[in-house]
């Protein structure tokens, strides 16, 4: 059981090191439209083709955070009935609805890769520089498919603190304490 709770830890911070990336390119992204401005604006000079860049890099910066999101519990849940039902109860609803998204991450995480293969077989570019898209979306279709096994762990996680009656983790308890992610 334990093997399953530290599990549980190593993926959050595998996922949280994939969103520090993530928002590395998003400020990269940023300083670049900010230069673009002002290039713009002071030389009457854009940098050709930077949105081309920008909207794959945004694929990419969206993607790479969705894990942590997953892997940290970070959803909307409504805890109403769990709290009426008493903490067992709870604890199977909250197993119950980790089953409901990962059916949904599964099912996203296949329709992307759908979406991507259809790209790369019609050979897709973008619109100025003509860069293909597919390892862009490539990237951001692996990125989102890491959520299946990142929620796996969460529900079998889950699981075992029904069956066992194992406290949450403690960053959800602190969480619960403020009020964030109850709703």
């Amino acid at each position: 059981m334990r093997f399953v709770f530290e599990l549980e830890s190593r993926i959050i911070r595998a996922t949280r090191a994939l969103a520090i990336v993530g928002f590395v390119v998003l400020l990269v992204a940023s300083l670049t439209t900010m230069l673009d401005v002002a290039l713009r604006w002071l030389a009457n000079a854009p940098i050709k083709g930077l949105s081309d860049f920008e909207a794959l890099a945004v694929a990419i910066v969206i993607a790479s955070c969705l894990p942590l999101v997953v892997a940290q519990r970070q959803n909307i849940s409504i805890r109403f009935l769990g709290d009426a039902l008493g903490p067992a109860a709870s604890r199977w609803l909250d197993a119950f609805g980790a089953l409901a998204l990962l059916a949904f991450v599964t099912l996203i995480a296949w329709q992307l890769a759908l979406y991507t293969a259809g790209m790369a077989e019609s050979g897709r570019t973008t619109w100025h520089l003509r860069i293909s898209v597919t390892p862009y979306w490539s990237a951001a279709t692996l990125l989102v498919a890491l959520c299946v096994p990142a929620q796996a762990i969460a529900f079998v996680a889950d699981v075992v603190r029904a069956i066992t009656g194992a406290p949450p983790r403690a960053d959800e308890v602190a969480e619960d304490a403020d009020g964030a992610s109850a709703a």
